[in-house]
């Protein structure tokens, strides 16, 4: 059936006049090059905001936007950034409120994408007086900057989602206030954008950035009431929901999220829900723990990072999301990515093995910019610069196939320079920040099918990561891991393989370091029976292990055997090494140390100080290998009685050591009680405990109550008892430390036998002179087998079991034992040491009881003259001395110098030891006397 033409038409050649007809369609007006505006409105979306749950940690924030808009002189164009779901909008919200509260005019324009934006800033301009042509025409952004600026009532415009600032720019720039959004021209106005892009240059000079972070640190109390208010009562205790916000990272949007799931799973009927749905924080928790496609219903959390990386591939920066993966691989740790991420670190990582330096850069750049990834600088505490990544982020972003790239990554960071070990001070920082990724990823690798190759990379770097936390005195997660590794290569390499060896080597050392001590000689002996069969006795390696078996004999008092071992390892070393490696240096500092415990103290001294000379040349006056040696140094001052330099240098060392170590560290706490154990000897004796306390307190918390540190703090502190008067105290610790010195040592042990004589001595003071002398003969005869006859140790037992002979009435003994103890005393140590003036003192004594009255009275002025020199007037060896010459001066007569004697001693001890102490009580009992006497006469 053919069609009639038209009235007027021909109808031949009708195809063809169709045809023309359609080709010569025209449009009039301006309908094509504007279409018809997309329907928008600017009323600010108040329904999102709930009355019922307040927004929570934001106050400041909003009270310094209010305070910028609001301010005449300051610029009225703020900027809200921050990452995906971080409340951006809630807070513009918040502020819109509260000027609607205030009848002020408010536009609402959404710029997630160019028509609604638009749309919607021509919908302003007409709502601020322009006509629908000014509108519709090309110059319209001047068109709405120009009635807004005649606008007379207060207003504020908010333009929200901007996270393309490129869209703002229009026909001009927005940088440079001719793009679609400009400062405000009167100070009616004020504009509020929100955005996730915080780069700088992109807004110009006229805007005010202001960060908004997730809710964590101070606010995460309000990150956690934010759950609490949209899940409600039913879902748990306020620490699981501190807990949940914390691993929420305290993300306003997945905060939000997480509550209302519980809200909703909790009114379902428990009959209903599907097995296994959390309704608790605890139990959403450990949904999330487990992955979090768990939990996030319609994949909201996720999707909004997605966006972001979908800007920046829209941008070119197609790369950006593989870097996103690989940084999300790591720990959940500050990343150190002047380290981690460059490309020597990347050349195996697939398509990232493209990028060089700046291509780095711009990509980290570009997702911070967006909020995905937080870039720190250097500085305080931070000497390199480091990136975090938001916890969900990471979630949404964890990708196990770039587990090996980031292995790899790191290896090649850990091995980068041949001196960046744990153990050297340079590079504490480095291994600070990397530690935690390097036992992160070994962990993960090892419980994946991961290939050989990254399983044997992620070993080797937690070998240093766990030798970092050894250094820094946290023994018990370096056990911990240490274990963890040695499991690992010993089912896959075996137990004598080299790898293998070097794990158990390091395990025992913290044993040993932990006072296991047996268990750290077991393995030592097995690791150097495997270490000599195959590699012999003077390899490095098995060096290494006889050095370490040595100091468990030096620490379990063989003194003799650890010497002797020593030597022969100083011997190799000095051959393959020469005399002023570190590895001879160590070696001869350990020799000086047991030279110094066998009581060549000259000796001992002497080698120090050479081992000084070559540190602080070659390492500095600080390290830590110096600091060591100085720390050794002074303990040798201070047991030769030199306690102001003892002092002096002890305080020199902990100086650094807080600096370097912090105050709880190993190393300063033993320094710190080395400190407490002169000031006691200087007769500071309330300072002494004080010191003591204090690092028993952080040895007992860190090493337990047993351990050989601890029970030494133990000791220290049941002396300071002892010299305090309280002596039934003093008894029960060192009782206590006995028991358990005992048990470690064996009954024979120098610390046990320094234990038994500091018992002996307070049954002595309490009176019990039979047990007292029972007890120092029998720690007599175990010192005078293992250390000789004239040993210190020897020499004070002798001196302390003189002092019983004296007070039992064998006054030619004792008097026989001190002459002879003087006699070595002097030769070893000189006429006015400490322990030679004791000795002196006590034999003084024993000469008053034998009536020779002006020989005691002469020994006893010498001795006082060196005291008040060396301590001063009121220490308690001082006051000793001139109680014991006012004895004399008594017998001799001179009662009214006897008595003015005694009474200055009296006030002093009462000032310092209090009103009963024992010596106080017997310089008044003296007083007592001579006034008795004066009284009958």
């Amino acid at each position: 059936m053919q069609d009639t033409p038209a009235p007027g038409v021909q109808a031949s050649n009708g195809s063809l006049a169709a045809r023309d007809f359609r080709a010569r369609d025209v449009y009039f007006g301006d309908s094509r090059s504007a279409p018809e505006p997309a329907a928008v409105t600017v009323a600010p979306p108040l329904g999102l905001r709930d009355p019922q749950c307040p927004l929570r940690g934001r106050d400041a924030l909003i009270e310094q936007l209010e305070s910028s808009l609001s301010v005449p002189a300051s610029p009225r164009m703020q900027v809200l950034y921050g990452m995906g779901g971080a409340g951006k909008t809630a807070i513009a919200l918040e502020v819109v409120h509260r000027r609607l509260c205030l009848a002020q005019q408010v536009w609402w324009v959404d710029a997630g994408q160019h028509t609604t934006l638009e749309a919607g800033l021509r919908a302003v301009a007409r709502q601020a007086g322009a006509s629908d042509e000014q509108v519709r025409a090309g110059d319209a952004a001047d068109v709405l900057w120009s009635y807004l600026a005649r606008y007379e009532r207060p207003w504020l415009l908010v333009v929200d989602n901007a996270d393309e600032p490129a869209l703002l720019d229009g026909a001009g720039r927005l940088s440079e206030g001719t793009g679609w959004i400009r400062l405000p021209a009167n100070n009616a106005g004020s504009v509020l954008v929100t955005t996730r892009d915080s780069t700088p240059h992109t807004w110009g000079s006229a805007c005010i950035l202001h960060t908004v972070s997730p809710l964590t640190g101070d606010d995460l109390a309000d990150a956690a009431q934010i759950l609490r208010d949209h899940a409600g009562t039913m879902a748990g205790p306020p620490d699981d929901a501190r807990r949940l916000a914390q691993r929420l990272g305290g993300l306003p949007l997945a905060l939000r999220l997480a509550g209302t799931y519980l809200a909703d799973a909790n009114r379902v009927p428990a009959a209903y829900r599907e097995p296994g749905t959390p309704v608790y924080f605890d139990s959403y928790h450990a949904a999330l723990d487990r992955g979090l496609a768990l939990v996030d219903r319609g994949n909201v959390i996720a999707q909004a990072w997605a966006m972001s990386l979908e800007l920046l591939e829209q941008r070119g920066m197609p790369l950006a999301r593989p870097l996103l993966r690989l940084i999300a691989t790591f720990a959940d740790a500050p990343l150190p990515y002047t380290l981690l991420l460059t490309p020597q670190t990347l050349a195996s990582a697939g398509e990232l093995a493209s990028l060089d330096g700046p291509g780095v850069w711009r990509l980290l750049t570009a997702l911070a910019g967006l909020g995905l990834v937080d870039l720190s600088p250097a500085g305080g505490s931070d000497a390199l610069p480091t990136l975090r990544v938001h916890p969900l982020v990471r979630d949404a972003s964890l990708d196990h196939a770039a587990l090996g790239a980031a292995v790899t990554a790191l290896h090649s960071a850990a091995f980068a320079h041949e001196r960046a070990v744990p153990e050297e001070p340079d590079y504490w920082d480095h291994w600070r920040l990397l530690q935690p990724h390097a036992l992160d990823l070994f962990h993960r690798a090892t419980a994946t099918e991961s290939p050989d190759q990254t399983i044997h990379s992620a070993g080797r770097t937690a070998i240093l990561a766990a030798r970092y936390l050894l250094v820094r005195g946290l023994y018990g997660r370096a056990r911990s891991e240490f274990e963890a590794i040695l499991t690992h290569v010993r089912v896959s390499l075996g137990d004598t393989h080299p790898s293998t060896l070097t794990t158990r080597h390091e395990l025992a050392r913290i044993l040993h370091d932990q006072g296991e001590l047996d268990r750290a000689r077991s393995e030592f002996e097995a690791i150097l029976t495997h270490r000599r069969t195959s590699l012999g006795d003077t390899h490095p390696n098995t060096l290494s292990t006889r050095h370490s078996m040595a100091r468990v004999l030096h620490d379990q008092g063989e003194l003799d055997r650890a010497r002797s071992e020593f030597e022969a390892i100083l011997t190799h070393a000095r051959v393959s090494f020469g005399d002023t490696h570190p590895s001879t240096l160590t070696t001869r500092h350990n020799m000086a140390r047991v030279l110094h415990d066998q009581g060549e103290l000259d000796r001992a001294r002497s080698e120090f100080e050479a081992v000084l000379t070559h540190e602080r040349a070659s390492l500095g006056g600080t390290h830590p290998n110096t600091l060591t040696t100085r720390y050794s140094i002074a303990r040798v001052l201070h047991d030769q009685g030199e306690l102001d330099r003892a002092r002096s240098e002890f305080e020199a060392v902990l100086t650094h050591e807080r600096a370097s170590l912090g105050d709880t560290h190993p190393n300063t706490l033993t320094t710190r009680h080395n400190i407490a154990r002169v000031l006691h000897d200087q007769g500071e004796v309330g300072r002494a405990r004080s010191e003591f306390e204090a690092v028993l307190t952080h040895e007992r918390a860190s090493f337990g109550d047993t351990h050989p540190r601890t029970l030494t703090t133990r000791y220290s502190i049941a002396r300071v008892l002892h010299d305090q008067g309280e002596l039934d105290r003093a008894r029960s610790e060192f009782e206590a430390v006995l028991t358990h010195r005992r048990v470690s040592f064996g009954d024979t042990h120098p610390s046990t036998l320094t234990t038994r004589y500091s018992i002996a001595r307070v049954l002595h003071d309490q009176g019990e002179v039979g047990r007292a002398r029972s007890e120092f003969e029998a720690v007599l005869t175990h010192r005078r087998v293992s250390f000789g006859d004239t040993h210190p140790s020897t020499l004070t037992t002798r001196h302390e079991l003189a002092r019983v002979l004296h007070d039992q009435g064998e006054l030619g003994r004792a008097r026989s034992e001190f002459e002879a103890i003087l006699t070595h005393r002097r030769t070893s140590l000189g006429d006015t040491h400490p322990s030679t003036l004791t000795t002196r003192h006590e034999l003084a004594r024993v000469l008053h009881d034998q009536g020779e009255l002006g020989r005691a009275r002469s020994e006893f002025e010498a001795i006082l003259t060196h005291r008040r020199t060396s301590l001063g007037d009121t220490h308690p060896n001082t006051l000793t001395t001139r109680h014991e010459l006012a004895r004399v001066l008594h017998d001799q007569g001179e009662l009214g110098r006897a008595r003015s004697e005694f009474e200055a001693v009296l006030t002093h001890r009462r000032a310092s030891l209090g009103d009963t102490h024992p010596n106080t009580l017997t310089t008044r009992h003296e007083l007592d006397g001579l006034q008795q006497l004066r009284a009958d006469d």
